[in-house]
């Protein structure tokens, strides 16, 4: 470390015990140290981010216990996690993935088999799951409950996301060797004949917990928004298509959806989904309301991860 480096610590921790030890604000700091307010904003802020300072607090309950409650009630929820809503939409993202973290790390059990399906919400979140020494003997178990996509796509692929789950708490991923969506009805009954296909979906449907995302009908923030043709599009509205899970549209009163994209798919369905013991979703945001209340209404979720905004409009 240089002389310039180890003064700034040095600036940067006095900063630090001023303000949070001896609850000095910001102008008082600054002019107790001789810099600019705006100087001292930023050393507080690197404190924070460098791990010099850490706030803890200490609390039996959940953040928005009350709000958490009363989901549990109405939608007959065992667990319910909720992180705030921010006015910036990336410190948002990020409260609602480390909210999301716990929520899994809270959901995983030794000897568990868990089922992972397509959602980025779900892929940010793990990025940030703690590491289980509990589960480090390899008797947990991750696999897909779909197909993946080809090509480019990161953080949402369902074997992606149980190859890199396994890695981090570790357990075992079990792989899916078909896409998502075939290319014809026919081509996805051909290929959830094979063998390797059918295997992994059996395994699937053996799964006692299951982690998944929710998708509107809002195509333009849909992941399936490039996969799906206009025409196909259309046919889903045309039947009442409200949302999907992991490419299993339904509609307002959480029927499935039969179409030609349901046709194409290769994965559970939500009547498979509905026999696993323990269903954790992860969903926020107003154009995702209408399908999350319409899937907590009808039981597809044991658990919920959501933010306080889309909380208070499942409550309304």
């Amino acid at each position: 470390m240089t002389d310039k480096d180890a003064g700034r610590t040095r600036l940067l921790i006095d900063a630090a015990r001023l303000h949070y030890e001896h609850g000095m604000t910001h102008q008082e700091v600054a002019a107790e140290l001789g810099l600019s307010r705006i100087k001292v904003t930023r050393l507080l802020a690197q404190a924070r981010a460098t791990g010099v300072v850490e706030i803890r607090i200490n609390a039996p309950e959940e953040p928005f216990a009350d709000l958490a409650d009363r989901l549990r009630e109405r939608y007959r929820l065992n667990m319910v996690w909720i992180a705030p809503t921010l006015p910036d939409a990336a410190r948002a993202i990020a409260a609602l993935d480390q909210m999301g973290a716990e929520a899994i790390g809270r959901t995983l059990e030794a000897g568990s088999l868990v089922g992972v399906s397509l959602s980025s919400t779900l892929g940010r979140a793990i990025e940030q799951v703690a590491p289980r020494d509990d589960l480090a003997s390899r008797q947990i178990g991750f696999v897909p409950m779909a197909g993946s996509w080809g090509g480019w796509q990161q953080g949402v692929n369902p074997g992606e996301l149980a190859q890199r789950l396994a890695r981090r708490v570790g357990g075992r991923a079990y792989s899916f060797p078909a896409p998502l969506l075939a290319p014809s009805p026919a081509f996805a009954a051909t290929l959830t004949a094979f063998p390797e296909v059918s295997d992994a979906l059996e395994l699937a449907r053996a799964a006692d917990t299951l982690l998944f995302g929710l998708g509107g009908l809002d195509w333009t923030t849909s992941q399936l928004q490039d996969s799906l043709t206009d025409q196909e599009k259309r046919q889903l509205v045309k039947r009442g298509a409200v949302g999907d899970i992991g490419a299993r549209f339904f509609d307002a009163q959480g029927r499935q959806v039969a179409s030609d994209v349901d046709r194409r798919v290769i994965g559970l369905t939500l009547d498979d989904m509905s026999h696993a013991a323990q269903r954790l979703v992860l969903a926020a945001g107003k154009s995702k309301l209408k399908a999350l209340r319409v899937a907590l209404s009808i039981g597809s979720a044991t658990a919920l991860c959501t933010d306080s905004a889309t909380a208070r409009g499942l409550l309304d």
